[in-house]
């Protein structure tokens, strides 16, 4: 099965700081993974579908295609490099091979320790998740030229607006039930 991926193995290395020395057959898993994860979230099953559509058609650039065209070369490619290294970068350490884990090990370097490595992770999803809050922002202001975008239905994943994770539930009170900031600092009271 052919997967339509809106970046290319180039735009993945350049847009990171992937080496140019590793192996693309590592990488494409989680560009799949981010697209799914973080792509098709933000722009919903029908509006990710066209895209894929017009890139399968070799239609894209097409006139009248332009703004599908702006949105997958400025806006999803500068957000999907981000989110396909933040999610390939605990297997760069690691190989998985007929039921082992293996640990790899460099020539030429020290491995980062976990503390290090979740860092950088953390730094990469930063960067990624900017991206995506600029993608947000543009769909939103130029819905008008993406007709797909409000028209997800049953089992489609509706496009979200929401970007950031704080770990940290601050959404509003449902069901007329109120909580306040001295109701959670007084919880221990309870």
């Amino acid at each position: 099965m052919a997967y339509v991926l809106f970046i290319s193995e180039q735009k993945l290395k350049d847009s990171t700081a992937i080496n140019l020395n590793v192996d693309v057959d590592i990488l494409l898993p989680f560009v799949r993974e981010a697209q799914k994860l973080y792509v098709e979230t933000a722009l919903g099953t029908k509006l990710t579908q066209k895209l894929k559509d017009l890139i399968t058609a070799g239609t894209i650039g097409n006139v009248g295609n332009e703004h599908y065209k702006t949105l997958v070369d400025e806006y999803v490619g500068d957000m999907l490099p981000g989110y396909s290294l933040y999610h390939a970068i605990p297997y760069l350490r690691h190989k998985v091979e007929n039921g082992n884990i293996y640990n790899k090990t460099s020539e030429t370097g020290n491995a980062l320790s976990t503390e290090e490595a979740q860092s950088f992770r953390e730094e990469v999803l930063n960067t990624a998740s900017y991206y995506r809050e600029r993608l947000i922002d543009y769909i939103r202001n130029n819905i008008s030229l993406f007709p797909e975008y409000s028209t997800n239905s049953g089992a489609d994943v509706s496009p979200s607006i929401e970007n950031y994770y704080s770990n940290m539930n601050l959404e509003k009170p449902r069901q007329g039930t109120e909580l306040t900031l001295r109701n959670f600092l007084n919880a221990g009271d309870y």
